[in-house]
């Protein structure tokens, strides 16, 4: 009986791991993401910007939603219709990618490792370069120095 318990364990160990392995990917490039936002990648996706609301009025990401990263991991505990209700869209699924991003990329990683843990479902990915990186590319700003 001992045996059967810990090979049922190891078992749930196993797919908790893979499923984490699987659901999370690369960090999203700039390019990747002007795709996304202009309706050509390959896969549906929520773009989620996790700085405070002071930091978003001075410009966002076309499509992203603000969920500042003091709330982040509450917000993907909520239910579907309790997210969608609080903050105007679907609450991400596995079939689509949740992509995080800040200002430089550091709290956007704080981000997925925060989600990782609520819903390891979820296909997790970084937009390292984040708002520095877009502002400076798609909208020609250069980096403060």
């Amino acid at each position: 009986m001992a045996h059967l318990v810990r090979a049922q364990s190891s078992a749930r160990r196993f797919t908790q791991l893979a499923r984490r392995a699987y659901s999370v990917k690369a960090d999203v490039s700039f390019d990747e993401l002007k795709q996304s936002i202009h309706g050509v990648g390959h896969r549906p996706y929520l773009l989620v910007d996790v700085r405070e609301p002071n930091e978003v009025a001075e410009g966002k990401v076309p499509t992203a939603v603000n969920i500042p990263l003091g709330s982040v991991a509450a917000a993907f505990a909520l239910p579907s219709n309790e997210f969608k209700a609080k903050y105007g869209v679907d609450r991400p699924s596995a079939d689509e990618d949740t992509i995080f991003y800040c200002r430089s990329g550091k709290r956007s990683q704080n981000a997925v490792d925060q989600v990782e843990k609520v819903d390891p479902s979820l296909a997790i990915r970084n937009y390292r370069g984040s708002w520095l990186n877009y502002s400076e590319n798609a909208l020609g700003n250069k980096p403060l120095k």
